[in-house]
């Protein structure tokens, strides 16, 4: 960069430029540098208070369905005999069962054969659960190689498996139905072939490995004329009892006991999970909203929006849902809403409380105007990708990309300052020089005259 060194006005005339650029910068970056300050001190409060929404939100959309709240246990006396998964829908209550057979699918396999030996052409059909497999056999695949490759690999496969099983130097076919229960007996028809003279019948000493039976369960005293008998073609049964599925292991040579009831610890895990992330949203809250003489004022302090969101979210959490006939609030779980803001459990009374309402939980917090709901609400409006804390923040985005294209234009403005300036002082040296050179001549000039006056005189 060019620069000036005084060397005609002896003054410091880059220092002189800097310091007048400086001046006539200092108060639209001053200005600039401020606001920019403020809008990425709000930006920074309101990215605080979003993502505390945010945790919020995903823990109030989890409540809503419900799922979490009314949850059912069960406890099973022979767990090698039985397993149980109840749901939400689940009737409460102690049951009788005992696993008389389980079910099996069906299984068979062929008699002995070379690898080479052939089983005609044509279609060979194969049926399972009343759907059929028509394979159609030729030169290319009418060995048992070919044949259970065309059953594993045909895209209409009903449930049919098959493998090769080697028996020292000769193989045979064996076939399994995917499914349990006698429905899915596998059935084999070779009527559609046609059997060469140097052809092997397939079903020539085929044989069952395992026939296809249905599980056999006794609900109540097996021993009792008016328990009930239940037949079913897999070991999981989901409608035996509702919203309870059982899972056979083994036969029982005694009854096995199955007690299903509600799981109010499970409800009073969520119901934490919500206090905790509501309470971690007002810690944040009060954060950006916060003043004190030491710490001056927080980002958000004052702000209108952020006082209607604590004011509508106070208003939710202690506010009494209908719940049937009755009325319902976190207090009555005991739930109070301390100085602060935060919700604190008192645990003497939460048990109790959970334990008393139970039945009404699943209403008061995620009815079609229960707690949830209203909360959803007012989480919409504030937490959404187009929400009020969204909008603010694009705003500031925005602002803070306008204070960068400004800086921008001022530094661009300020290389023509300083670019006048540079010219003005270029001019002033070059008016200094010819001075300096005038007044040089002139002093040589008078000089000269002295010395020829002098030497006049002398001569006189």
């Amino acid at each position: 960069m060019f620069t000036l060194n005084g060397i005609n006005s002896g003054l410091d005339t880059q220092t002189l430029i800097d310091t007048l650029v400086q001046v006539q910068r200092l108060p639209k970056e001053t200005q600039l540098q401020r606001q920019k300050n403020v809008d990425t001190f709000e930006l920074s409060a309101l990215g605080q208070l979003q993502g505390a929404l945010n945790a919020f939100d995903t823990v109030v959309s989890d409540l809503s369905d419900g799922s979490s709240l009314v949850k059912r246990r069960a406890t099973v006396s022979d767990m090698d005999v039985l397993g149980v998964t109840p749901s939400a829908s689940s009737a409460t209550g102690s049951y009788t069962f005992t696993v008389s057979a389980l079910a099996t699918n069906h299984q068979m396999a062929t008699a002995d054969f070379n690898s080479t030996d052939t089983f005609g052409t044509g279609t060979l059909k194969l049926s399972v659960g009343g759907e059929d497999l028509d394979l159609t056999l030729d030169s290319s695949n009418n060995t048992l190689e070919g044949i259970r490759d065309a059953i594993n690999n045909a895209e209409n496969n009903p449930g049919i498996s098959a493998a090769l099983i080697n028996s020292g130097s000769q193989q045979r076919l064996l076939i399994t139905a995917d499914n349990t229960g006698v429905a899915n007996t596998v059935t084999i028809d070779i009527t559609g072939l046609t059997i060469g003279g140097g052809d092997q019948t397939i079903t020539t000493g085929l044989s069952d490995l395992q026939t296809a039976a249905d599980a056999e369960v006794t609900i109540g005293d097996p021993g009792n004329p008016n328990s009930i008998q239940v037949t079913h073609g897999d070991n999981t049964i989901e409608d035996l009892i509702d919203g309870v599925t059982l899972e056979l292991k083994s036969v029982s040579a005694t009854p096995v006991s199955v007690t299903v009831f509600e799981d109010e610890s499970a409800a009073s895990n969520a119901i934490r999970r919500f206090v905790a992330a509501y309470n971690d949203l007002v810690t944040t809250r009060n954060s950006v909203t916060s003043y004190s003489q030491e710490g001056g004022a927080a980002a958000l302090h004052g702000d209108s929006q952020t006082r209607i969101l604590s004011g509508i979210l106070r208003s939710a959490v202690g506010d009494s849902y209908t719940v049937g006939s009755d009325t319902l609030s976190l207090a009555e779980l005991g739930i109070i809403t301390t100085q602060t803001g935060t919700l604190e459990i008192d645990e003497s009374k939460f048990s109790a409380g959970v334990s008393t309402h139970f039945s009404k939980l699943e209403s008061f917090f995620t009815g079609d105007n229960g707690l949830m709901s209203t909360l959803s609400e007012t989480l919409d409006n504030y937490d959404s990708s187009t929400g009020l804390i969204k909008q603010r923040m694009d705003r500031l985005e925005d602002d803070l990309r306008d204070i960068d294209a400004e800086t921008l234009e001022l530094d661009a403005q300020m290389e023509k300052v300083r670019s006048y300036w540079v010219d003005q002082f270029l001019a002033m040296e070059e008016a200094m020089g010819q001075f300096n050179s005038s007044a040089s001549y002139l002093t040589q000039a008078l000089s000269s005259l002295n010395n020829i006056n002098n030497n006049n005189n002398s001569n006189n």
